[in-house]
């Protein structure tokens, strides 16, 4: 058994070594990341083409339907939350002479009285600003040109990432007809002696992507819908189009959160000038915030599928850092893959001859009827688990050699040969008698 062990650690570290690799081969290679893209469109087409496949339909109806699913999300966002945002803007912006005169009046009274209590200083600070405005108005016109040979490197770029678009489309729909092939090839190139344990992690992971993507489309919806009805009970303008999109933004973590209440506060506090009611806004986030923390996440994701929040910021940073906006948009699901291939390595870590080292043989003496042999073995067990102690229960009236050493002397704990306990004996005291007999190397 521990060798079985052993060989599933180090097979599970190599296959955690080998996505890591291909995962970063993929990010920082941009020829490759179409790819990549159409691998997971055929990974989300899947489900629905093999669906398809058992009804008689070709497997590219799953690819066609997926993806005009996807392309009318990105036209809702384009034709309908965008133009409504910047409209909401715009209006705004015509508004700004009568923002003008309020914070004249607001600001003028204070500056005023700001200056008669502390002249010296309101001289020295005005001066400050004077100068700082001075001295950087003549550099906006050399950064707007730069600004503006960025836009248009920005559009060779694009046109560069819409060309990786239609080759990954392209990849995406011959991949979803052959996936059944290509899953049948990974698994031909897998060494017999390990396919099960690949096969079991594979779909482990699966389940768990499954599971999470499912979960997190119902809580984005939810987010949604809490996130409308709360900005249209304060009052905030565009709640039809900032809680939707919000709750669209939420498939990233806390990205439909921060987009979407500074969002509403900003349109709010525009439209309002007041700080009532932004403050009101942002109440409304926060609710629902703590309502999928502690309620729509345990439930609709669960909790062996869902990660820790620390571990979903971490993975954002990482993702963010490391790979862009890609890095972020994949991070959670490239976490909570992880998540399952490290739970199985360090079990099999834990299990193997590595962790607890050369197996230490410990005997317990015991009969029935014996409450302190009951107190003994409930006492051993943890430690035996502790100190890898390979523990034996004999029961001395059923072994005459036995019986002839120990008698009535039982519990009798005897490890390498050594008596290290017998009869009643506090649990602290056996875990240092143990310390001192294995050397105190695995406290």
């Amino acid at each position: 058994m521990p060798a079985d062990r052993s060989r599933n650690l180090a097979l599970l570290l190599v296959v955690g070594a080998v996505c890591l690799l291909v995962g970063s081969i993929f990010a920082w290679s941009k020829p490759l990341f179409p790819l990549l893209a159409g691998f997971l469109l055929a990974y989300l087409a899947h489900p629905l083409a093999s669906w398809f496949a058992r009804h008689g339909w070709p497997r590219m109806l799953g690819f066609v339907v997926v993806l005009l699913l996807l392309v009318c999300v990105a036209l809702l966002v384009l034709l309908v939350f965008v133009p409504a945002v910047v409209q909401e803007l715009a209006a705004a912006a015509a508004r700004l002479p009568t923002w003008q005169e309020v914070l004249h009046e607001r600001l003028e009274p204070l500056l005023a009285d700001v200056q008669r209590r502390y002249p010296e200083a309101f001289q020295v600070v005005s001066a400050k600003v004077t100068a700082y405005l001075q001295e950087k108005l003549p550099q906006l016109a050399p950064k707007l040109a730069a600004w503006l040979g960025q836009v248009l490197l920005s559009s060779v770029a694009f046109v560069s990432s819409l060309l990786g678009l239609v080759v990954a489309l392209v990849i995406g729909a011959y991949l979803t007809v052959d996936f059944p092939k290509f899953l049948t090839t990974l698994r031909l190139l897998v060494p017999r002696s390990v396919l099960p344990t690949v096969e079991v992690v594979a779909l482990e992971v699966h389940r768990v992507l499954g599971a999470f993507l499912k979960g997190q489309l119902l809580v984005a919806l939810a987010l949604g819908v809490m996130y409308t009805l709360g900005l249209w009970l304060v009052g905030a303008p565009l709640a039809l189009v900032v809680g939707p999109l919000a709750g669209l933004l939420s498939l990233v973590p806390y990205l439909g959160l921060v987009v979407g209440a500074g969002l509403a506060m900003f349109l709010t506090l525009l439209e309002r000038q007041d700080l009532l009611h932004p403050l009101l806004a942002l109440a409304v986030f926060v609710v629902a915030q703590n309502l999928e923390g502690w309620v729509l996440t345990p439930k609709l994701v669960g909790k062996e599928v869902g990660l820790h929040p620390v571990w979903v910021l971490v993975a954002l940073l990482l993702g963010g850092e490391l790979f862009g906006i890609t890095g972020v948009v994949v991070a959670v699901p490239v976490a909570a893959s992880l998540r399952v291939v490290l739970t199985r390595a360090l079990r099999a870590y834990r299990g193997s001859e590595l962790y607890l080292g050369t197996p230490v043989e410990a005997v317990l003496y015991t009969r029935q009827g014996c409450p302190l042999c009951q107190q003994m073995e409930q006492a051993v067990m943890p430690l035996a688990e502790l100190y890898g102690l390979q523990l034996r229960l004999i029961n001395v009236e059923e072994d005459q050699q036995a019986a002839a050493q120990f008698g009535e002397r039982v519990p009798v704990l005897m490890v390498r040969g050594r008596l290290v306990a017998s009869g009643p004996v506090p649990q602290s005291q056996l875990a240092g008698e143990l310390r001192e007999l294995l050397g105190g190397d695995r406290d």
